[in-house]
């Protein structure tokens, strides 16, 4: 269960053909935009202050260093039969967007909601209806005002290089 991976599956539903791509989003994690010196003196309790998401301990140092990501790549890869070559990662720092497909025609679609895996858990336990949860939080517009995007440094990220 992966925001991520639920994000695609929705993204997919009602499309006749395959995605001509996948897009997983990143948030960059605690470090995004430090350079090799700076991340070479990280600590783990710095690795553990996630600016958007509440996980465990491994989880959230695994989105550190952005090897959940490197993972999600390869699970993506099983799940929706798309080659590697077509599966591209994203830093959305925001994280409201989950992940997006690009369809024949270069439309893109995207699933949006406020960073919190109760969505996707909910949806998976409930599917195919959706259900009212008033302890949700509702994604507000006025925060997603400046939603940014940028490649992740392969170099730094040698969980991503290899794929």
């Amino acid at each position: 269960m992966d925001s991520e991976h639920s994000a695609i599956w929705q993204c997919m539903a009602g499309e006749t053909a395959e995605p001509a791509r996948i897009i997983l989003t990143a948030s960059g994690g605690p470090f995004l935009h430090f350079t090799r010196k700076q991340l070479s003196e990280v600590t783990v309790e710095q690795a553990l202050q996630h600016p958007s998401w509440h996980m465990g301990k491994k989880v959230t140092i695994d989105s550190s260093t952005l090897m959940n990501k490197g993972l999600e790549v390869i699970e993506a890869h099983w799940l929706f039969d798309m080659p590697y070559d077509r599966i591209d990662v994203l830093l959305h720092p925001q994280s409201f967007i989950h992940s997006m497909i690009e369809l024949a025609d270069g439309s893109i679609k995207a699933q949006l909601s406020y960073p919190d895996m109760h969505f996707p858990i909910q949806y998976a336990l409930s599917y195919p209806e959706r259900l009212v949860n008033p302890s949700l939080p509702k994604l507000e517009w006025t925060k997603c005002i400046n939603l940014s995007f940028e490649l992740p440094d392969y170099n730094l990220s040698p969980a991503l290089k290899w794929l």
